[in-house]
């Protein structure tokens, strides 16, 4: 009777570990991100990019809905972008007695290489409704054009 039982709990305990896999290697991963952070791995959400290169310039869209600007962190250099964005919020409301608390917690994250190296003090970014846009101006290029005789 009981080998039943733990038999049957074996079962159980190796569909669950296979539905967790089946979720990390599936489409849902593309919008987690594992990152190291002060010696622990943390999990963060991914958010929509969109890049676009022009001839003088680079446009990147970043889509975090929910934040604000203060929980916004953008670091820069020629090659790389890095975003990171973290939000907390709680809520306590007591009436009758009856108290309800809220917590809710948003953690986004992406690092990306540029195709072009671009000029950073010169990089504008706008804030608005849940889309981060950069622009950044590219780099000039030392290349020169060569006619042949």
């Amino acid at each position: 009777m009981f080998e039943d039982f733990f038999e049957e709990m074996k079962k159980l305990q190796l569909e669950i570990d296979k539905s967790f896999r089946n979720f990390f290697e599936s489409e849902n991963q593309k919008y987690l991100t594992y990152k190291k952070d002060n010696s622990q791995l943390s999990l963060f959400r991914n958010p929509v990019v969109d890049l676009e290169e022009k001839d003088k310039e680079i446009i990147v869209r970043f889509e975090i809905p929910g934040v604000d600007k203060k929980d916004i962190e953008l670091n820069l250099n020629e090659k790389n972008v890095e975003l990171k964005v973290e939000k907390k919020e709680e809520s306590r409301i007591e009436k009758k007695g009856i108290l309800k608390e809220e917590k809710n917690y948003k953690r986004f994250y992406k690092s990306i290489s540029l195709p072009s190296e671009i000029v950073v003090d010169k990089t504008k970014a706008k804030y608005k409704d849940g889309v981060l846009e950069l622009v950044m101006p590219k780099k000039e290029s030392n290349k020169k054009k060569i006619e042949i005789e």
